[in-house]
């Protein structure tokens, strides 16, 4: 019996170390600038140099144009292959041992990725200097709040009153092109067993996306075009609702921006944990029309 109370004891050490690891002295906000009308970007300075770059959860590895890799002195080198969520295989170059200054806050990237983004944008869209994603934030507690424009770097004071009133889910935190990537999938129940999401902010499309293999489990016909309604629920009784579109995927779903508009994603990078808090609709005249009706429709 001692020896289990010990037992206890020394877990219960190890779960503050965890925590305290991952959470800051001093929590820091960062703000957040809508980009043609779906999602988001932050600001970020990189050997004096600052940049513009779309701010991404379903990322994986952050990435910098070959522009701006220039401008801050890199000469890209060797290669990263990763893959996107359709199975389309991407081979780029790096750069090494970057830190990202934003509000304060240094953040450090041991590699990023070199590739144009905006020849991945449609045409006339508003220059970047390339994609952040949650790499960067590894280790730490961060809270995405898409409707208030924020990303917070929790400190521990911050933490409990942010966790307060959250549900917690079921994630894992997936580490692709040889760890370098990191992004985080959410548990959602089926009749035949878990499928994990990638929760990404960078998908503004509108639409969840289900591989084809999962559509007869969210009631969808895989050989339909066209979107189509559905409605599940996370883990833990977080409801999802909405159009969704079937593709041959690599992983089993997506839950895009559109999520994000009601839900605030509070995500431990070191313990791999998450909670999610509904966020109240605005009553108040001064809130766009637009941002009060995201609030009141399905997620």
């Amino acid at each position: 019996m001692r020896k289990k109370a010990l037992a206890c004891v020394l877990m219960s050490c190890m779960i503050s170390v965890t925590y305290a690891d991952a959470l800051a002295s001093v929590a820091t906000t960062i703000q957040l600038e809508p980009y043609m009308g779906s999602t988001l970007t932050m600001r970020a300075e990189v050997n004096g140099h600052e940049g513009l770059f779309q701010f991404d959860t379903g990322g994986g590895e952050s990435i910098i144009s070959s522009d701006f890799a220039k401008t801050i002195g890199c000469t890209p080198w060797g290669r990263v292959t990763g893959f996107r969520m359709t199975g389309e295989r991407l081979d780029f170059q790096r750069c090494d041992d970057l830190q990202f200054k934003t509000a304060g806050a240094i953040l450090k990237a041991p590699t990023v990725g070199v590739l144009d983004i905006m020849g991945m944008l449609p045409k006339g869209a508003p220059h970047l200097d390339g994609s952040l994603g949650l790499d960067i934030f590894a280790g730490r507690t961060i809270t995405f709040d898409e409707s208030g424009k924020t990303l917070t770097i929790e400190s521990v004071d911050s933490f409990k009153d942010r966790i307060r009133n959250a549900k917690e889910v079921p994630i894992r935190l997936v580490r692709d092109a040889e760890g370098v990537a990191l992004t985080v999938d959410v548990a959602v129940p089926t009749s035949h067993g878990m499928a994990w999401m990638e929760m990404d902010s960078g998908n503004g499309g509108g639409v969840l996306v289900i591989a084809k293999y999962l559509a007869d489990q969210f009631h969808l016909d895989p050989n339909k075009k066209d979107p189509q309604s559905t409605k599940f629920e996370i883990a833990g009784g977080i409801p999802v609702e909405g159009q969704a579109i079937t593709l041959d995927l690599i992983k089993d779903g997506n839950i895009g921006a559109r999520f994000f508009r009601k839900w605030v994603l509070t995500v431990d990078l070191a313990s791999g944990r998450a909670w999610l808090l509904r966020r109240a609709c605005p009553a108040d005249s001064t809130h766009q029309a637009s941002q009060r009706l995201a609030c009141q429709t399905p997620a």
